[in-house]
């Protein structure tokens, strides 16, 4: 591009032309772009007077694709005005960080690995609360006339993970029974403990079946969804 090099367009016979790049497969006349001292090619695109016309490139991203690569780039004032856009964001970012704008990828680097650790430490606390909540739940559930502790409940909203420690820890437990409803997703979670002589796993299925839902799973946990949260009461309640 800064050499400016010419850029020429002649026409010859599919037959007589030679040193192209790539050959061309049609027949007849070609329409051939020249680039001095670097390229020749058939081509019946628009191309510039000279290379200096092109501008500045500035490469966007470089993509794998199969066994090639698809390439995303700006030439020209383009280029100039995305160049700069792209370092008045940069420069923002360095003032919030307080820090020279070449240190601005190493620190944001060093801000996300410390943003995981704290997320995965909140996440361990958490896991770690609702074990301890499960078992202070079976120690508070009394027993029922055939010897089982069985706690029923429905709820909002839960988290997923949350409340699968909190089901695991109460019928961690023996002659534990634990039943969640979750409005949102309309979806049931069922626990048992190993002695209760219940699978968890057909109970809930057969139930669902019922009900127009779908899950199942292990002996001790199994989970479903139903299509209408009106469902989760007379569901819950089928439960043994």
């Amino acid at each position: 591009m800064c050499e400016n090099r010419p850029v020429t367009v002649e026409y010859q016979d599919a037959n007589d032309a030679s040193g192209l790049r790539k050959d061309s497969e049609r027949q007849g006349m070609l329409r051939i772009v020249c680039i001095e001292g670097l390229d020749r090619s058939a081509c019946g695109g628009t191309h510039v007077r000279s290379t200096g016309e092109i501008g500045a490139i500035l490469i966007r991203k470089l993509e794998k694709i199969r066994q090639s690569t698809r390439v995303e780039f700006l030439c020209g004032g383009r280029a100039v005005r995305r160049a700069r856009a792209d370092y008045d964001s940069l420069s923002k970012t360095a003032q919030l960080f307080s820090a020279p704008l070449d240190e601005i990828p190493s620190l944001v680097a060093t801000q996300l690995e410390a943003a995981r650790a704290t997320e995965k430490a909140r996440r361990k606390a958490e896991l770690e609360l609702a074990v301890f909540r499960g078992r202070e739940l079976y120690e508070a559930t009394a027993p029922g006339a055939d010897g089982l502790r069985r706690h029923r409940t429905r709820l909002r909203q839960a988290s997923a993970e949350d409340l699968r420690a909190l089901a695991q820890s109460f019928t961690a437990q023996p002659q534990a029974v634990f039943a969640a409803a979750l409005e949102d997703p309309a979806s049931i979670l069922y626990a048992v403990s190993a002695d209760t002589g219940i699978d968890a796993g057909k109970a809930l299925k057969s139930a669902l079946a019922e009900a127009g839902g779908r899950g199942g799973g292990t002996a001790r946990l199994a989970q479903g969804s139903v299509p209408d949260p009106a469902l989760l009461d007379r569901l819950i309640s089928r439960l043994p």
